[in-house]
């Protein structure tokens, strides 16, 4: 079964590699690979937004866009961000609440239940998704029991990092270390997340086997885990670490991406050091079932309008991540090829 598992995750991050590939820059909360194709990076529609989209008067309320993961991390950052541009675009308030727990299930499950009337939302990323979806772990679809609105943010920052105390110096000296202690690296996982699709590509391609601990999905919780020691290594976005490293406290050893980011230059991708373990994040957005197609389209128009906006993208190029805006079509296309793909995989 594991060998399975690791051709899955395997697969699911090479998928998220292509997608990004003739793209740049800045996959927790957790994720498995991003399975997307790349639009413009000034976050231009690349689909059409149907005129149903002008026929509606949504929104007349508050509207609650759930994230999956505790406050300050990427994903509840990007979302923020987001919901801000859109209030002053749609006039109401857009407001997040943070709902933790099952590796973005509780939050996920309690959006598909709620009403279908534009007014709660889900903002995932789909590493996650993705994965969740290929293995059949969870009760739900995120592929047919959500109203796929678009995608609005990419963040390619996953880096792999240890306490600058530590006794590894590089990726090389950790590999080394990790041949001739089988099972002893300990790793922060998140299972069926990109950590966990990390992980995998990291024994296969460096040939090593690590001791994977479930420490908790959100950012914060492994943070927690890494600094008190239980755990020996682990992979984040780099906004999450930033101050850390900036003081000496953290040593990055490899950026999970096809390329050095801009702003990130003075670190190596763990590509160009002959590993290929590449874990881009893209952020989605998803309306319960059923939800009136005029609202998704009116969402989905002011989404591109956001990404495009100098104000998202400077926002986001602080955090070293990039606008990335495609349609709920494109979106949903592209997962369930994917997807379709994966589970071929975990059928054999």
């Amino acid at each position: 079964m594991k060998k399975y598992l690791a051709l899955i995750l395997a697969l699911v991050m090479t998928c998220g590699v292509l997608a990004g590939c003739s793209g740049n820059g800045g996959n927790g909360g957790d994720t498995a690979a991003a399975n997307n194709t790349q639009t413009t990076n000034t976050g231009s529609d690349t689909g059409t937004t149907t005129p149903a989209a002008a026929t509606t008067d949504w929104p007349k309320d508050n509207v609650t866009m759930v994230v999956p993961y505790s406050a300050g991390g990427d994903t509840d950052t990007y979302c923020r961000q987001m919901c801000k541009l859109l209030t002053e675009k749609l006039g109401v308030n857009f407001v997040v609440v943070n709902t933790t727990g099952g590796a973005g299930v509780v939050a996920s499950s309690s959006v598909m239940g709620a009403k279908n009337d534009g007014y709660t939302a889900l903002f995932h990323h789909t590493g996650v998704m993705m994965t969740q979806e290929a293995a059949g772990s969870n009760e739900f679809s995120f592929l047919n029991d959500f109203e796929v609105v678009g995608s609005i943010a990419r963040d390619d920052t996953y880096a792999l990092i240890v306490k600058s105390d530590s006794q590894w110096t590089d990726l090389e000296s950790l590999i080394a270390w990790a041949k001739a202690n089988p099972g002893q690296l300990k790793y922060s996982i998140t299972y069926y997340g990109a950590t966990h699709a990390v992980a995998e590509a990291m024994e296969r391609e460096m040939g090593i086997e690590m001791n994977n601990i479930d420490v908790g999905s959100s950012t914060g919780d492994r943070l927690t885990a890494f600094l008190a020691g239980q755990c020996d290594a682990l992979v984040v976005n780099f906004m999450n670490i930033a101050d850390y490293v900036e003081n000496g406290d953290f040593r990055v050893l490899g950026i999970c991406a096809e390329e050095r980011l801009p702003g990130l230059e003075q670190f190596p991708t763990l590509k160009e050091q002959g590993y290929n373990v590449v874990q881009p994040k893209i952020y989605e957005v998803r309306f319960p079932k059923g939800t009136d197609q005029a609202i998704v389209d009116k969402l989905s128009a002011a989404m591109a309008e956001v990404a495009a906006s100098e104000e998202f993208k400077s926002v986001l190029a602080t955090y070293y991540a990039q606008p990335f805006y495609r349609n709920g079509a494109d979106s949903i296309a592209q997962d369930t090829e994917t997807v379709n793909e994966l589970k071929e995989f975990f059928a054999e």
